[in-house]
C-alpha cells in the first residue's frame, strides 16, 4: 500500500532516501570495482615475486596457484559490483555521464587488464624456465595479452559512443561480448586449471590432466579469440535481466535450484560450463538471425531509427494520396 500523506516514511523509503542524499554513492560502488581489479594485478605481481626466474617447483606451486585463485575471485567479486552500481544508481535516480566513464574506466582495469597480466603469467609458468608444456615464444604470449586487454578499451569505448542513454532497456541487448563476460571467460578457466593442485577435488577424479594440459596449450588462442568477440558485433543477451526480470517458469526455478547447488560443490565446473555457453549464445543468435530473420544486434525490433522515421513518413504520404483520390474519379 501506499503511504498516506502525514505517515511516516517506510524504511525502505527511508534507506532509499538516505542513499539518494549521497550522489556519490554509485561512483563508490564502481570504484570498489576497480579497486578489486587493482588487487587482483598486487596479487599477480606477488605470485610473480614468489616464483622469480627459478623453476616452480611443488613447494612453491601451492603458494603461487593460491594468489592466482585469490586474484580469479577478485575478479568475479568486480563484477557484483560491477552489476549493482548501475542499478543502484537508475533506483536512486542518479545516472549521469560521470557515472558511466567512471564505470568504463574501472571496467579497463578489471576487465580488461587484469585478467590478461593473470592470463599472460599463467602462461609463463608453463614455459621455460619454469615449466615445459608450452613452447618459449614470449612475444606471441605478450601480443595476445595485449590485443585482450587493447580490444576491451575499444569495446568499451565504443559502446559509450552507441549507448547515450542510461535507461536499462537500452541495456537488453549487447553488441559484441561484454568485458565482464569476456573476463569471466578467461578468469573461469584459469580458476578451473588451478583445481589440478588441490587434493579431493571431484574434478581431479572427473577429468585427467591432459585435459588441463590442453587448456593451457591454448589459452593464447582463447585470449585473441575472446578479444576479437569483444569487437565484433554479434548480439549477446544481458544475462542479470534475462535471468533476474519477469517470472519464470517452476523448471526454471529447479533448474537454477540444482546449478545452485552444484555450484556449491563443484564452483569451478560450474562457472566454466555458464561462462563457456554464454559465450557461445553471441554467435548462436548470431548464425540463426543471419539464416532465420530476427532483429539485429542491438536493436529491439530490427529497424534503425532513420527506417522507422522514413516508414512513418511514406505511410502518412500513402494516407494522404489516398484521401485524396476519391472512389469514382475515373483516373
Amino acid at each position: 500500500m501506499n503511504s498516506q500523506p502525514g505517515n511516516k516514511p517506510t524504511r525502505r523509503k527511508r534507506a532509499m532516501n538516505a542513499i539518494a542524499n549521497v550522489p556519490f554513492f554509485p561512483s563508490l560502488i564502481t570504484l570498489g570495482n576497480a579497486f578489486c581489479g587493482f588487487l587482483a594485478i598486487i596479487k599477480i605481481t606477488d605470485a610473480a615475486f614468489i616464483v622469480g626466474s627459478h623453476p616452480l617447483t611443488e613447494a612453491l606451486r601451492s603458494q603461487v596457484f593460491a594468489r592466482i585463485e585469490t586474484a580469479g575471485l577478485l575478479i568475479f567479486l568486480a563484477m557484483i559490483f560491477d552489476a549493482l552500481d548501475g542499478k543502484v544508481a537508475r533506483l536512486t535516480d542518479q545516472t549521469t555521464d560521470f557515472g558511466a566513464q567512471l564505470d568504463s574506466l574501472a571496467d579497463v582495469i578489471t576487465f580488461g587488464v587484469a585478467p590478461a597480466v593473470l592470463a599472460k603469467f599463467m602462461v609463463d609458468l608453463h614455459q621455460p624456465p619454469h615449466g615445459n608444456l608450452l613452447p618459449s615464444h614470449p612475444k606471441f604470449y605478450y601480443l595476445c595479452a595485449a590485443l585482450f586487454a587493447l580490444f576491451a578499451v575499444m569495446r568499451l569505448a565504443r559502446f559509450n559512443v552507441e549507448t547515450p542513454d542510461h535507461s536499462e532497456e537500452a541495456h537488453s541487448e549487447f553488441s559484441g561480448l561484454p568485458t565482464p563476460a569476456a573476463a569471466a571467460a578467461i578468469v573461469s578457466l584459469l580458476l578451473f586449471t588451478c583445481a589440478q593442485n588441490e587434493t579431493g577435488e571431484i574434478t581431479n577424479l572427473l577429468f585427467s590432466p591432459e585435459i588441463y594440459n590442453n587448456l593451457i596449450r591454448f589459452l593464447p588462442l582463447v585470449l585473441f579469440l575472446t578479444g576479437l568477440l569483444m569487437i565484433s558485433t554479434l548480439p549477446y543477451p544481458h544475462f542479470m535481466n534475462t535471468v533476474f526480470r519477469g517470472k519464470k517458469s517452476f523448471p526454471f526455478l529447479a533448474l537454477a535450484v540444482f546449478v545452485l547447488i552444484l555450484g556449491a560443490l563443484e564452483w569451478r565446473i560450474v562457472l566454466l560450463t555458464l561462462c563457456s555457453l554464454y559465450l557461445l549464445t553471441g554467435p548462436i543468435i548470431g548464425i540463426t538471425r543471419l539464416f532465420f530473420g530476427g532483429p539485429s544486434s542491438g536493436s529491439g525490433d530490427g529497424k534503425e531509427e532513420g527506417e522507422e522515421e522514413v516508414t512513418q513518413t511514406s505511410d502518412r504520404s500513402s494516407s494522404q494520396i489516398l484521401r485524396r483520390v476519391e472512389p469514382g474519379s475515373g483516373n
